[in-house]
């Protein structure tokens, strides 16, 4: 699997047009990722999503809840994705025949849950996924709350947990602590949705661009 990277990389979430694809594309961001299971708040009709990729030269990160493994690798051709982001309850080995239908990557969402060690939430995943994807727990939702969690300890739990897998940090991330983030981490990605939002849902290119720099600046040493 993927080893540590060089530098911290930016991703940003729950993109919903080519407007704010393109401000993520300004920013220089690495990853834009796009909510293709439908249902939620900032889910993207296939038909649409096309658009919005085409909007950015960043890699394209696809994110479904839960999703049949066929139809998650479908969509992934018809896409071109880069990453595929299995983000609801998927088992490892539906994570497995995603991973080996295709070129592209898979990243599978754990969540950070009181009292349950990363070695039991991550670890029966570190062979299957590509990257581990660290979110704040929310019961109703499986990602983009805004909601943070407790950081101290954690990064290096991951690590043990996930061997050289990619690490993707996510849950609460903002331009204003994106730096005490990756310092807590160390993730190999932070990955941002709610929190570079002016209203649900529409991107702020500003805050898009202060979040990209703020990862920069605190990942540069890698």
């Amino acid at each position: 699997m993927m080893g540590a990277a060089t530098r911290v990389r930016a991703k940003v979430c729950g993109v919903m047009s080519p407007g704010d694809a393109g401000a993520v594309a300004s920013a220089g961001a690495d990853y834009l990722g796009v909510i293709l299971s439908p249902g939620f708040s900032r889910s993207v009709a296939l038909a649409h999503a096309g658009r919005i990729y085409a909007a950015a030269p960043a890699k394209r990160v696809g994110v479904f809840v839960d999703a049949d493994a066929r139809h998650v690798a479908a969509v992934a051709r018809e896409l071109e994705l880069d990453v595929v982001q299995l983000s609801g309850r998927e088992p490892p080995g539906a994570v497995t025949e995603v991973a080996a239908a295709g070129p592209w990557r898979v990243w599978k969402t754990v969540h950070a849950k009181t009292g349950v060690p990363m070695a039991e939430s991550a670890g029966p995943y570190a062979g299957a996924a590509h990257g581990i994807l660290l979110d704040a727990w929310d019961p109703s939702l499986p990602g983009g709350t805004g909601r943070t969690f407790a950081w101290a300890g954690v990064g290096r739990e991951v690590r043990d947990a996930i061997g050289s897998a990619t690490f993707i940090a996510a849950g609460g991330m903002t331009p204003e602590n994106a730096g005490a983030a990756v310092a807590a981490l160390s993730p190999d990605v932070l990955d941002v949705s709610s929190g570079v939002e002016s209203t649900p849902g529409a991107k702020d290119p500003e805050r898009i661009r202060a979040f990209v720099e703020a990862v920069r600046r605190a990942g540069a040493g890698g």
